[in-house]
């Protein structure tokens, strides 16, 4: 790789010993090796810091930090940036993995100078079948023009409405983040991708993407194994990221352009959407009825939502039976 297009890969951990090795291994393994690798460690209580200091010892190319506090990933991935020495910045969960190319791949976008971030389209992961079972938008599907902040809005509906972009994971040019003092807002656990990537494009950053596939994303539950993969995703926390969505509806930046502001409002409809099932899943199966009721009393929106998924649950319980 061209010393002007450098690459600081980081990774940020947290309690993830039965996993990190497959994360660590594929960064080391780049055809376009980065300058660095930089691990964040947010106070594990595991194995893991452990795991990587042996990793540091025997590696030139990595670096361990760790966060003053568990802050999650925000504060972990800011800790990473702050250090980081590269032309451009890439993240990578230390449940997900690269294909070898895939930094190859990228700064080959990149160097075409009309970007200041590029991602590529998701190849889903099996963890227990160990292997790749598909892309998230698909071969041809991928747009080959600039994204602008309202492509990416409608591509961040949720609630069922076709993939979230807010799942890639761009490599950034490091100069723009730091002209524009763009970092992960450390308050936020849940979305922080998505808001960076808004705060990136409300800035000018140009956002393009390329039709491969070379971030392995880890699915919760294999579709080939069809078995929970065991590793460590975050629950998520649909309720905070439709309070973002609202937020961002009443930033001044975006409040006198109605269709993003609609855009964002029908985000922030589907993640409560989401939420709301999945509030019943585990309400049903705790057994927890007075919860459901209360929830009624203070969101009588919620009733319908309530009734289909009880519904649902009763259809594939008789399928099955």
């Amino acid at each position: 790789m061209n010393t002007s297009m450098s690459v600081s890969l980081i990774i940020t951990t947290y309690n993830a010993q039965a996993f990190i090795m497959r994360a660590m291994a594929s960064a080391l393994e780049q055809t376009a090796p980065p300058l660095e690798i930089i691990v964040v460690d947010d106070c594990s209580t595991d194995g893991t810091p452990e795991i990587l200091s042996r990793l540091e010892r025997g590696h030139d190319k990595i670096r361990v930090l760790s966060t003053p506090r568990n802050g999650g990933p925000s504060l972990a991935r800011n800790v990473g940036l702050d250090a980081a020495r590269g032309d451009w910045v890439a993240f990578l969960d230390a449940d997900d993995a690269f294909a070898p190319e895939r930094l190859e791949v990228i700064m080959a976008r990149a160097a075409q100078g009309d970007c200041d971030g590029v991602a590529d389209d998701l190849a889903y992961y099996d963890a227990i079948a160990a292997q790749v079972t598909g892309r998230a938008m698909g071969a041809g599907q991928v747009p080959r023009a600039p994204v602008s902040l309202r492509d990416y809005v409608a591509h961040n509906l949720s609630g069922g409405k076709g993939f979230d972009w807010g799942l890639l994971k761009p490599v950034l040019r490091r100069k723009f983040l730091l002209e524009h003092a763009i970092h992960y807002d450390p308050a936020v656990r849940h979305g922080e991708d998505f808001l960076l990537m808004v705060t990136f494009l409300l800035a000018g950053g140009r956002f393009c993407l390329t039709d491969h596939a070379t971030y392995l994303y880890t699915q919760r539950q294999g579709s080939v194994s069809m078995q929970a993969s065991g590793m460590s995703r975050t629950t998520i926390a649909y309720r905070d990221m439709h309070d973002t969505a609202l937020a961002l509806a009443d930033d001044p930046r975006m409040r006198d352009d109605p269709e993003l502001v609609g855009l964002l409002y029908q985000r922030a409809a589907g993640l409560q959407r989401l939420d709301d099932s999945h509030f019943v899943s585990v309400a049903l199966r705790a057994g927890a009825v007075g919860a459901i009721l209360r929830r009624i009393i203070r969101r009588p929106a919620f009733l319908p939502a309530m009734i289909r998924q009880v519904a649902m649950a009763l259809r594939r319980r008789l399928c099955h039976s």
